[in-house]
């Protein structure tokens, strides 16, 4: 009989502040008679207007719905819950009494519990009573278990591949090198940045489920990356632990950035050779409803420097716009248009260009016997002529995107070089390399561009002048000829937007190199190349 009083009590106190739980109604609603009356004024091709709407009340009903708080599907009700020293079984099988959840206790479930809550939730009191009592429970909808906190096992299936990359990115200035004189090391005098990544996601996933569950009383955890499989022993509890960190983990994993990129060389003009005035294109964009300077470059707080390394970011719908801005200040030349897509922190690398072998190291190996026979021995190199680009994107989940990008210009050619040592003269092939890079961390949201400039470059040309048969008549030529060194600088920028994927930027992408294709075969006067 007392056993009986404690649940009715316990009972009575889960319904005291509990708002009735109200079934939906099946009928045809005036909602509903309204939806239909204006799905039959669209197929008779009648354009229902406000002052019909008054008029046909159940128009009016779809259109302006009552307001219905008390009872809507999926609140939990509130309650006031007090109880002293209650059994277990009695207190959970009590507690989802004329509430729409189920409760199964195990057998193996004791002991009493003791709580005194105000304005709760079933499920804000299982949790409790778990974090102080230490219940193990599973929650499948509305089904709550109660189980005894024993050891489970449970598997997982995690969609990632079973590889391992590491990647590296080094930008290096050297003004030569010091020895010390109490040391034999040598010590490089300059700047470096050296970037570098390593991914082994499943060696990395081991150590940290493990440090969720502990190894203590059996927990283990075997993961075969092959079949992307991991098992895990632990407590109910531990297990609903490393189920929800794994969801998050394969959320974060399987984000995706399309990378659309563009490297241009701008030849400035004469009114710009100090460099591109980006002020001036940001004034000049001011009337342009396509360009729209972003906030998340702090480079951009202040007026523009026109001769450092910058990076901003503009909302565009495309580079074109952009272009044609700088096209006002010189010849743009678009030196490469890579687009590529990359997981969250997964470096993607774009190189296109050739290698080229030139000679570091020449010796030679003398052989006297019967003919004395000379050996040479050549050590050759390979260079990069061409343009790399790496970037590797990191992805919130609130839609920014950090890049850390590097892109490298490189041109090798040869160069011959005399060394005289005593008496001898050596001519020596070299390679002679031009090299334009920067490396950078910037900040831009989804469908932002990044724009990097202020890498300049001066070369010199020859060019001659000379009327003709008249400029080759010996030394008197020379009064008809005219030569001129002509100096032109130019700028290399960099455009870069990274677009988070989903099916709306694959669509566009893939819409957009149709476009390309299509404007291939235009131009090649309707035949495929």
């Amino acid at each position: 009989m007392e056993l009986k009083l404690r649940i009715a009590g316990l009972a009575l106190l889960v319904l005291a502040g509990c708002q009735p739980y109200q079934p939906i109604s099946l009928g045809t609603t005036p909602q509903e008679d309204g939806l239909q009356a204006m799905g039959e004024a669209l197929e008779n091709n009648d354009q229902p207007t406000v002052a019909g709407a008054e008029s046909n009340p159940a128009i009016m009903a779809a259109l302006l719905p009552p307001l219905q708080v008390q009872g809507l599907p999926g609140t939990d009700p509130r309650f006031d819950l007090a109880v002293e020293q209650m059994d277990a079984r009695s207190f959970f099988m009590g507690l989802v009494r004329d509430t729409p959840y189920n409760m199964v206790v195990s057998e193996q479930v004791g002991g009493s519990i003791s709580l005194d809550l105000k304005d709760v939730t079933v499920d804000e009191v299982m949790q409790t009573v778990h974090e102080v009592y230490g219940y193990e429970y599973k929650r499948f909808g509305n089904l709550y278990q109660v189980v005894p906190a024993k050891m489970e096992t449970a598997i997982f299936q995690i969609n990632y591949l079973n590889v391992k990359r590491d990647g590296g990115s080094d930008i290096q200035v050297s003004a030569g090198t010091v020895t010390q004189a109490d040391q034999d090391s040598n010590s490089v005098v300059g700047t470096r940045i050296n970037t570098t990544s390593s991914t082994d996601f499943w060696g990395q996933l081991q150590a940290t489920l493990q440090t969720i569950i502990g190894a203590d009383n059996g927990r283990t955890v075997v993961i075969t990356p092959q079949a992307g499989v991991i098992v895990v022993r632990a407590l109910p509890s531990e297990i609903a632990t490393v189920r929800d960190y794994l969801q998050q983990a394969e959320l974060t994993l399987q984000r995706q950035v399309i990378l659309e990129a563009k490297i241009l060389e701008v030849r400035l003009s004469e009114g710009y050779q100090s460099g591109i005035n980006w002020q001036g294109v940001i004034n000049n964009s001011a009337g342009d409803k396509s360009i729209t300077l972003g906030q998340s470059s702090e480079a951009l707080a202040n007026p523009l420097n026109t001769g450092g390394v910058f990076s901003a970011a503009f909302d565009l719908k495309d580079f074109t716009a952009l272009i044609e801005l700088l096209e006002t200040q010189g010849d743009v030349q678009v030196l490469s248009s890579p687009r590529v897509a990359t997981l969250n922190n997964q470096k993607a690398v774009i190189k296109v260009g050739t290698d080229e072998f030139f000679v570091t190291d020449i010796e030679t190996t003398t052989t006297t016997g019967t003919a004395t026979t000379t050996t040479p021995d050549i050590e050759l190199t390979p260079f990069f002529s061409g343009i790399a680009l790496d970037v590797t994107p990191q992805i919130s989940a609130r839609g920014e995107i950090i890049l850390h990008i590097h892109p490298s210009i490189s041109e090798v050619t040869d160069q011959q070089k005399m060394i005289t040592i005593g008496t001898d003269t050596l001519q020596l092939p070299l390679a002679l390399s031009t090299i334009r890079e920067s490396d950078s961390v910037v900040r831009a949201s989804s469908g932002q561009v990044i724009v990097i400039g202020g890498l300049m470059q001066s070369t010199s040309a020859n060019s001659a002048a000379k009327v003709p048969s008249l400029g080759d008549v010996g030394v008197v030529g020379g009064l008809f000829r005219q030569e001129r060194r002509q100096s032109v600088k130019s700028e290399l920028v960099i455009m870069l937007r990274p677009t988070i994927a989903d099916a709306a930027s694959w669509q566009r992408t893939l819409e957009q190199s149709l476009g390309n294709f299509e404007q291939l075969y235009e131009g090649s006067d309707g035949q495929a190349r």
